[in-house]
């Protein structure tokens, strides 16, 4: 089977050339943005599902690995089993994290928000890796690796190499439904002997990740691009160190023999020697009958792979030079009697590279001489698998890594890693990146309302599930990992439910949060802010906006929604307080409480409001008596989800950007689940880009609005839309959408009025117009008796609601009527009691 891949498909090796040959001087063919982390993330997850299954794909890889003469079947089913493990979502998260620092590690923002330089990693652009032919997970591991890196990746396999990593990249790249993974990999067999084409092929690279020894590297330095990058994965050596604490303990051989057995020394973190501390030759010897003793239980165990002939050559030519060495004394050779294992003991503290196939150098090594005797060898260490005590650890410890050693584990756990863990003592991702930069004008300030750049535009993955309501959110089980953080929010039945976060994901929403809060006005480099939400109890108001300022770095007083206004108001004026968040009601009765004094003071600057609505009037009100400049929303989310969108200074009403780089919205129609036409109102559902425990995919928050048309005159270019009300509370009439929300917003906003009000829809007959009637809780004081008039209500609504206007006024296609009623004159549910919002009387 032939094992190139190009454009997503396994092709021929004449294909491959020509395909590559057409694009050697094309740039832009080569030039990608970097690949993103949500549609990788989404890609992985689907095809360690796949693997799990063990159905035609998984057996598809295996019958690949079982061609294969190097690797057992025990072997094949530990590759596989470790392939799974790796294509673990939440661990690649991690890793991202540690050798990135981010799960974002492309997003280019300021490093401050009370500077204006912004960094971020970017990848170097194609990565060409070049693998041995002895592990076929290799090249599927580094082409990730180099996926997480956003390079494009071209992997040069040995002409003995199987189609394993080929057979992995198709499927991968069929799951992907946004089609982008196909233009980051390619894979193709070329031959060490086809100099020119290696050539051509390594002339693309920006960066070469090498793996082979010095003769291998060399080679390919001397044929790389003058400007490549070349990151080595040269062959390293591993030894055990037994403290004379430990030698005569029997557990610890037993772990030993493990270590010798394991893959057949194959690994780099693989034992090759082993040195005890404080041991005379007669001593070694000893040890290596306790040794070989251990080594005929568990070699049985492990299922060997035979020598080939190069290796048995080598296993033969140094066991031969060691028997010899043994007539003058000082060495000698221990080997089991079917010859499946060897012990070399000498007496000389050098460490020496074994042979493989479970060969094992037995050698003295005195604490005091493990400096000089390692570290002129240091760039060739890797890992020491040690055997002392607790007293003995650190100390030992320091000693290693002072000799050069990266990677210091138990004996019997050498070969262990952990996610994020650095691989020959560097970070991958690291090497495969660099770190670009963009200082804004001190004159001009192009990004000055901005945190961070847009990302650019591009597809995100096809959902097919069903629309997920509230209920459906709730019933949810979330798995102790994913359970960090706990608020309470709504619940569907009216009983609060708990929304559940990991700490990456509430920190990933109030880093973004607080970018919409400084898209919405708020200055961390001179705004005096007070927190005046609510707190306790579970409620996440305070919290999220602590860490909200926290992330802004802004002058900040943690005061929370203390009822003692007198303290609050005085505590404002004395710390020059310029910056209020909270909530609507608090807000208003805090102005009222401190009347006088805030009067004077005229400091309070800025209000960022959330969990209700701020009217018109009471807007006009704070700015007109205590120069209050900027009152705007502080964000637009809700506790499920998280933040969902924000408001930038030219943002009025319902009008939101969305967060685009936590979730992707749709519109559907408000009855049936299909796409809404462009500009047409419907219900809103997010897909959380980030989000480890609860899912929200297709969410149906319970808001309506529509998509807004082109770019916002802040510069912004992404999704904007506007918010028309609640799902149920919008309804179609008379040609045009129209919002229960709208009519007690204009309401509030004209006369601050608390009341109820009903909508009756009564439908046309051929010869009468379709009709909405506004039915208004009779509230009003003496100070508006005039409005007591429906008719003068019907014109104020009308002047106020352009929509309605349009439809009543212009295309005559709908009636309005307002009626000032009793409140029992309004239909509330008879099974919860509450005030119906909208009566249809059309059906």
């Amino acid at each position: 089977m032939s094992a190139n891949l190009w454009n997503g498909k396994i092709v021929s090796d004449s294909e491959f050339k020509n395909s590559i040959e057409e694009n050697l001087n094309n740039p832009m063919f080569w030039a990608k943005a970097p690949l993103s982390h949500y549609v990788l993330f989404d890609v992985i997850q689907k095809i360690q599902t796949e693997l799990l299954k063990k159905e035609k794909f998984y057996i598809k890889l295996v019958l690949d690995l079982k061609q294969r003469e190097d690797i057992s079947s025990d072997e094949v089913e530990a590759s596989m089993n470790g392939l799974i493990d790796f294509l673990s979502v939440d661990q690649l998260r991690v890793k991202l994290k540690r050798e990135l620092g981010s799960e974002q590690p492309f997003e280019l923002k300021r490093q401050t928000a009370r500077a204006n330089h912004f960094e971020a990693w970017y990848p170097l652009g194609t990565l060409v890796h070049v693998t041995p032919n002895n592990s076929p997970l290799l090249g599927v591991l580094g082409v990730m690796e180099g996926l997480l890196s956003g390079n494009v990746n071209i992997l040069k396999l040995a002409r003995k190499d199987s189609a394993f990593a080929a057979i992995f990249y198709e499927e991968l790249c069929k799951l992907d439904t946004t089609g982008t993974i196909k233009n980051y990999v390619y894979i193709a067999k070329i031959s060490s002997k086809e100099k020119d084409y290696l050539k051509s092929v390594l002339g693309l690279a920006d960066v070469i990740s090498a793996w082979g020894g010095e003769e291998s590297v060399q080679s390919i330095r001397e044929i790389a691009p003058r400007g490549a990058r070349i990151v080595e994965w040269g062959h390293k050596i591993s030894f055990s160190y037994i403290t004379s604490a430990k030698k005569s303990d029997a557990e610890v051989f037993k772990s030993l023999a493990y270590e010798i057995c394991l893959n057949e020394q194959m690994a780099c973190s693989s034992p090759q020697c082993v040195f005890i501390e404080d041991a005379s030759f007669e001593e070694l010897k000893e040890i290596a009958v306790t040794l070989s003793n251990a080594l005929n239980t568990v070699s049985p165990t492990i299922k060997r792979v035979v020598p080939g002939v190069q290796e048995m050559a080598e296993l033969m030519v140094t066991k031969e030079q060691v028997r010899l060495k043994s007539i003058l004394g000082g060495s000698e050779l221990v080997e089991s009697k079917n010859h499946d294992w060897r012990i070399y003991v000498e007496n000389t503290p050098a460490l020496n590279s074994s042979p493989l196939f479970r060969t094992i150098w037995l050698k003295p090594m005195p604490r005091s001489k493990m400096i000089d005797h390692l570290r002129p060898l240091k760039t060739y260490l890797q890992t020491a698998g040690i055997a002392a005590t607790s007293l003995e650890v650190e100390a030992l410890s320091r000693d290693l890594f002072m000799s050069g050693v990266q990677r210091i584990r138990a004996i019997g756990e050498m070969t262990d890693s952990y996610i994020g863990e650095p691989h020959d003592g560097v970070y991958a991702l690291e090497r495969y990146c660099q770190r670009i930069n963009f200082q804004d004008s001190q004159k001009v300030m192009m990004m000055k309302n901005k945190s961070s750049f847009e990302d650019e535009k591009a597809p995100s993955p096809v959902r097919a599930t069903p629309i997920m309501e509230k209920a459906d959110f709730q019933l949810q089980t979330v798995k102790d990992e994913h359970s960090d953080l706990f608020f309470y929010s709504g619940g569907s039945s009216g009983e609060p439910k708990l929304s559940i976060f990991t700490y990456a994901d509430y920190h990933r929403q109030m880093e973004l949060a607080a970018e919409g809060l400084y898209a919405a006005g708020l200055n961390p480099a001179t705004d005096r802010c007070m927190n005046l939400f609510y707190a306790g109890s579970l409620y996440g108001g305070f919290v999220s906006f602590f860490t909200i300022l926290e992330k802004l770095e802004a002058v900040h007083f943690p005061m929370g929604a203390s009822t003692e206004f007198g303290m609050v108001g005085k505590t404002i004026i004395k710390n020059r307080v310029d910056t209020l968040l909270g909530m609507p009601s608090y807000l208003i009765q805090l102005f009222k409480e401190n009347h006088e004094d805030f009067k004077k003071y005229r400091g309070i600057k800025k209000i960022f409001f959330g969990g209700e609505h701020f009217s018109e009037a009471q807007k006009t009100y704070l700015k007109r008596e205590y120069g209050v400049d900027i009152i705007r929303s502080a964000a637009y989310g809700s506790v499920d989800a998280g933040p969902l969108g924000y408001q930038c200074e030219f943002a009025v009403g319902g009008m939101h950007h969305l967060h685009e780089k936590l979730h992707d919205l749709e519109f559907v129609d408000l009855e049936i689940d299909e796409p809404v036409k462009a500009g047409d109102v419907g219900r809103m559902l997010f897909t959380s880009k980030v989000r480890h425990g609860q899912k929200i995919e297709r969410y149906a928050i319970g808001d309506v609005g529509k998509k807004l048309e082109g770019p916002c005159a802040c510069g912004r270019q992404g999704v904007r839309f506007e918010l028309l009300g609640r799902h149920g509370d919008v309804f179609r009439i008379g040609t045009t959408f129209l919002s229960y929300q709208r009519f007690q917003k204009i309401l509030i906003d004209q006369y601050e009025y608390e009341g109820s009000i009903q909508l009756h829809l009564y439908a046309g007959d051929g010869i009468k117009k379709d009709k909405v009637v506004l039915k208004i809780e009779n509230l009003f004081s003496d100070q508006y008796k005039d409005a007591q008039i429906p008719e003068r209500l019907k014109k104020m609504f009308l002047a106020q609601y352009a929509d309605l206007n349009l439809v009543v006024n212009t295309d005559l296609v709908l009636d309005f009527d307002v009626e000032v009623v009793e409140k029992t004159q309004l239909t509330f549910s008879a099974s919860t009691g509450k005030l119906r919002s909208v009566i249809d009387h059309r059906n």
